[in-house]
Parts: C-alpha cells; sequence; structure tokens
C-alpha cells in the first residue's frame, strides 16, 4: 500500500509535467488542441489525487520517498490544488482565446501547478522553499500578462516587494531549522522538534509566521493584493483560491511545534483578528466587484490566521479549502455581474418576530455544528469562537431568507436549511479532524482577556451594522471623517490604477 501511495504522490508532479511538454510540442501549431490535451491531464492527475487522499486515510504508516512525503494534509491540499487548477484551465481556454500571449499563458499556470503541487507534498526544507519561491515567482509573472500596462507591471512589482521578504524570512527560518537539527525532514522536524522547544526555534517560527502574513496578505502587509486587481480574472481566481491561503498550510504544516509557542500564536491571532475586521469594514465600502472580493479575501484570510493563533488547525484548513472552492467559483463568475440587478439588502429586520426568528435560526445553525463537532455550547474554549461566528452566520442567513416572507411553510424551510448548514460546515470540520489526528490532540484553554473582548468587538459590530443601529451615527461628521479614511485606506496603490483608458495597452 505504501509504495502505491508513493506512486500516486509522484504521478501528482507528473500531470502537470505532461501538460508542459503538450504546449511545448503543440503549442506553436495547434494552440487550442495543445490547451484541451493540457486540461485534460490536469483533471487526470486530479482524480489521481482523489484516489491517492482516499488511499492515504487508511494508511496508518505514512513514510518519506524521494523527497516528499505522502501525509493525508499534503494529499488534501494537493487534490484541492489540481481541482481549482483543471477548473481554471477549463475556463482559460475560452476567457483567454484571442490573446496573442495564449501558449504562453497556459504554459506558465502549468508551472504553477506544478510548482504548488510539489510545495504542498515536499518533505524537504529546500525544495519546499524553491517550490513556494517559484510559486509565487510564476503567480507575479501571471499578474504582468501585459508588460506594457504600467498599473499591471506596477502591481507584479508591488507585489514581489512583499512577497520576495517572505520568501527570505522563510529560507531563514529553514536555515535555523537545519543548524538545530541537522536534517532537512520537515517530518522529522515536525515530530521531534515538537518535544524540545527552545527559543531558537521560537525566532524560526517568528520568521514563519512573518512569511505567512505576507503571503496571506495580513494587515500590515495586504496592500499587494488590494492592488492587484488588474490581474486576468482567471489568474485571480487562481491567486485568491490558492496560493493566498499558503500562509494557512504553512502554520498548519508547522503546527506541532507552534503548540509549544503560546506567544507567537496570541501574536498571529491579533494581526487575523484586525485584518478580519478591516477587510470586512473594507467589503462594505467598495463599489465595483473584484474590489468587494479582494477585500473578502482579507477578511478571510484573517479569520483563517485567528483560527490558526486559536490552536484550531482543523477548522483553518476547512476554511482553506471552502474558501478557495467559493472565491474560485466567485472570480470566474463575477462577469455576470454586470447583467444583475442592483440588490437590495433585506438582511435588517423590520419586525420583532422577524429578529427572533432569525435569533432562533442562528441558534440552530449553531447547534448543528455544535452537535457534529462536539464543540461544548456553555463552555468558554477556543472553539466558542467557532460557535460564535456559526451563530452570527445562521442569523444573517435566516433573516436574508425570511424578511418580508409572510409563509410559515418558507419560514419552517430557512430554520431547516440553516440547521442543515450548520451540520454540513461542522461535519466538514469533523471530517479533517478525522483525516488529521496529529492536529486534534493539542489541549483546548479556556478564552484570554483578549479572545473574549475580541469576541465582544466583533459581536458589537455585527449587532450594530446588521441590525441598522448606526443610521443615526451616519448623519455625522464624524462618520464622513472615518467613512473616508478607511475608504482611502483600502484603495489600490496609486501607481496599479488605470485612470485613463488610453494607458491600457492590451
Amino acid at each position: 500500500m505504501d509504495k502505491l501511495l508513493n506512486g500516486l504522490s509522484i504521478s501528482l508532479m507528473l500531470s502537470p509535467l505532461i501538460a508542459l511538454l503538450f504546449y511545448s510540442l503543440l503549442g506553436k501549431t495547434r494552440n487550442i488542441q495543445a490547451t484541451y490535451y493540457g486540461t485534460t491531464v490536469i483533471g487526470f492527475g486530479f482524480g489521481l489525487s482523489l484516489l491517492a487522499l482516499m488511499i492515504s486515510a487508511n494508511t496508518v504508516n505514512q513514510n518519506s520517498y524521494f523527497l516528499v512525503h505522502a501525509s493525508t494534509l499534503n494529499l488534501l491540499l494537493s487534490t484541492l490544488i489540481l481541482f481549482i487548477s483543471f477548473i481554471i484551465h477549463r475556463f482559460s481556454i475560452r476567457y483567454m482565446h484571442g490573446d496573442k500571449c495564449y501558449r504562453r499563458y497556459f504554459f506558465k499556470l502549468s508551472a504553477i501547478t506544478l510548482t504548488t503541487v510539489v510545495m504542498a507534498l515536499a518533505d524537504n526544507l529546500l525544495l519546499f522553499w524553491l517550490a513556494w519561491s517559484v510559486s509565487n515567482l510564476l503567480l507575479i509573472n501571471l499578474m504582468i500578462h501585459k508588460s506594457q500596462w504600467n498599473a499591471a507591471y506596477n502591481s507584479g512589482i508591488l507585489t514581489l516587494k512583499t512577497l520576495l521578504p517572505g520568501s527570505l524570512s522563510l529560507i531563514t527560518a529553514f536555515c535555523i531549522f537545519f543548524a538545530l537539527n541537522n536534517t532537512l525532514s520537515i517530518e522529522i522536524i515536525t515530530s521531534e522538534v515538537s518535544n524540545k522547544p527552545s527559543p531558537a526555534i521560537a525566532v524560526a517560527l517568528g520568521f514563519i509566521i512573518l512569511t505567512a502574513m505576507t503571503q496571506s496578505a495580513i494587515w500590515p502587509f495586504h496592500r499587494w493584493l488590494m492592488s492587484s486587481l488588474n490581474s486576468p480574472t482567471p489568474v485571480s481566481a487562481l491567486m485568491h483560491a490558492g496560493l493566498v491561503n499558503g500562509g494557512g498550510f504553512l502554520i498548519v504544516k508547522f503546527a506541532p511545534l507552534f503548540a509549544t509557542q503560546a506567544n507567537l500564536l496570541t501574536i498571529l491571532f491579533v494581526f487575523g483578528a484586525l485584518t478580519a475586521l478591516l477587510g470586512t469594514l473594507w467589503k462594505l465600502l467598495q463599489w465595483n466587484i473584484k474590489s468587494m472580493l479582494a477585500s473578502s479575501t482579507m477578511a478571510q484570510m484573517g479569520f483563517m490566521m485567528m483560527q490558526c493563533g486559536l490552536g484550531l488547525f482543523p477548522a483553518a484548513i476547512a476554511h482553506l479549502c471552502w474558501h478557495g472552492l467559493f472565491k474560485s467559483y466567485l472570480f470566474l463568475n463575477s462577469g455576470s455581474a454586470v447583467q444583475q440587478k442592483k440588490y437590495q439588502n433585506k438582511s435588517r429586520p423590520e419586525k420583532l418576530t422577524t429578529l427572533l426568528i432569525a435569533f432562533f435560526g442562528g441558534l440552530l445553525g449553531m447547534y448543528g455544528f455544535a452537535l457534529i463537532t462536539g464543540k461544548p455550547i456553555l463552555s468558554l474554549q477556543t472553539s466558542t469562537f467557532l460557535l460564535g461566528f456559526a451563530f452570527i452566520t445562521g442569523t444573517q442567513v435566516t433573516m436574508s431568507l425570511i424578511t418580508n416572507e409572510k409563509h410559515f411553510k418558507k419560514g419552517i424551510l430557512a430554520l431547516a436549511l440553516v440547521f442543515s448548514i450548520g451540520v454540513f460546515y461542522g461535519g466538514s470540520i469533523h471530517l479533517i479532524e478525522s483525516l488529521l489526528p496529529n492536529l486534534t490532540g493539542f489541549p483546548q484553554h479556556q478564552l484570554s482577556s483578549l479572545q473574549s473582548l475580541t469576541l465582544i468587538v466583533f459581536f458589537s459590530l455585527w449587532i450594530v451594522f446588521s441590525m441598522g443601529l448606526f443610521k443615526k451615527i451616519r448623519e455625522t461628521r464624524l462618520w464622513d471623517w472615518f467613512y473616508m479614511y478607511m475608504f482611502n485606506a483600502s484603495t489600490p496603490h496609486p501607481k496599479t490604477i488605470t485612470a485613463n483608458r488610453h494607458t491600457y495597452y492590451y
């Protein structure tokens, strides 16, 4: 079984490599045919990855083989990468049709698929760093798809200036690991060093946090993501659904080491909470679909880092997977926003009964989540954050479904739907916990004063904005100042904005 699993893990890297061969051999004369062949091979790689994931779930001992480690976590991320890449390849065949850089675009798209799969499977520090760095360079190259377009070029340069220090920070951390343990194996380092915490390990993990923050656009390293809107839509989908999530994957990869460093997790939690708060507020101020999605990604990355900071690593992985799938769909579907009618916000209750039913729906969603995950409802542990946001989500969904609806049956269906959503999302976290038992053995602590205060702040702001309690505040000059300050803070870098159509070269 181990040989089969190792063979499958190696074959996952071959699928994008074969796609690159198709583009090289057929691309000059038969562009469309080459892209169809390459896309099919990527899809076949996704199928193999899914098979390997199912095999690994039933394999107790998973050994490293040829610098890669076919662990369940690594295969789960590889499956996600190949699935999203297959969808984006398929979408790009028609979307990029007629582009003069058509062949080069697909070559780089398959190349970045190869490097991210290698990164996900790597068990060697040097191989992981090389795959990480090359993936970011390929992403920057894809962002500057039209090099004559100054705004796109400046977006890529800004991204390079942000991600390059993160890459240097990562290799510094890896050098410390190697100096302390005299091994390049990530599996050995995470399994053995976790029992021997030291100041040097804390320094290395601090560098890893810095890398994760730059990669996942955590404040104050968020500007590159907000300025990346000039990228082709499929590249934006790949970026927001894939590489931006790399920070969370990096933290979870070294979770056994972080579990012994409470102070570092607190720092990660604080920056994650601040990023989630800013991203959520900035999203409400945007007027175009791509800026809204970028702000949303920033907020979601903040929530993911909060989960890591709380030690809820399986929840962070579930968040990473669902965010990747949902955000790729939103970007690939963003063109339909032109034909949509203006959305009328129906999430604010007009009657007390509507509010009470919405709260009951939130409680149902939270109960469904707690029921399937086994999280205690009345105990103020770190998992209380998950339950709190399950309640907020359930309340918002219920309110959107029942506002202005007077039919009793529709109300019952709305409550049943919210309960099902809570069970479904909780089930995904429970599934990851069962697949990755090494991430669930960490002790759950009581909420600290800082964590409790953060939860109260999020709840208070949600009540103020969702229930329409800020109408009077909007009439003050303080609100005008706050609005413009936050809007200006959320805007892309001036050099990445195309203010005049004549400066757009296509």
